[in-house]
């Protein structure tokens, strides 16, 4: 098997294709980002310069990619696509733990923050949190990124 090709890649409901049209640059990396899921790799968004975004994993030289651009429409379109990997891509299964898509949703900031501020430590407000769902693998988040948000909340506090 090549690297970067995968089972999940000829499953996967979700296309991109140069021309391809979005509002606004965060719904272009909202529809990559539920693509890379699907795919099983993580992305992040660099900007080249105000009109152009790149999601690229640079840490392993990885040049798997889309850029858009803002045309005169005000539209975002998507003119340079690479899909290739030089690293194995992850299985549907464990896409929950890739950072990009990681992430505490309004609701569940809220009911941390209401632990939180009832001294509930972070790991039992996880714990919970990770029970109402039916597990840690439907939570969106990690223990890690539960600290690191209340450490964010508290140095803005501060």
């Amino acid at each position: 098997m090549e690297i970067g090709s995968s089972e999940s890649q000829s499953e996967c409901n979700l296309s991109i294709k140069l021309g391809m049209e979005f509002d606004s640059d965060e719904h272009a990396y909202d529809y990559y980002n539920e693509y890379a899921s699907a795919i099983g790799f993580s992305i992040r968004k660099e900007y080249a310069n105000k009109n152009k975004a790149q999601g690229q994993e640079t840490r392993t030289g990885c040049l798997a990619h889309i850029i858009i651009n803002r045309q005169l429409n005000e539209m975002f379109r998507i003119t340079s696509f690479e899909e290739k990997h030089n690293h194995p891509l992850v299985s549907p299964s464990l896409a929950h733990l890739l950072p990009s898509q990681r992430k505490i949703k309004v609701a569940q900031a809220y009911e941390n923050d209401l632990l939180d501020d009832s001294g509930i430590r972070p790991k039992a407000s996880f714990d919970y949190a990770a029970r109402q769902v039916g597990g840690e693998s439907f939570l969106g988040y990690t223990k890690r990124d539960l600290k690191n948000y209340l450490w964010d909340k508290r140095k803005k506090k501060a």
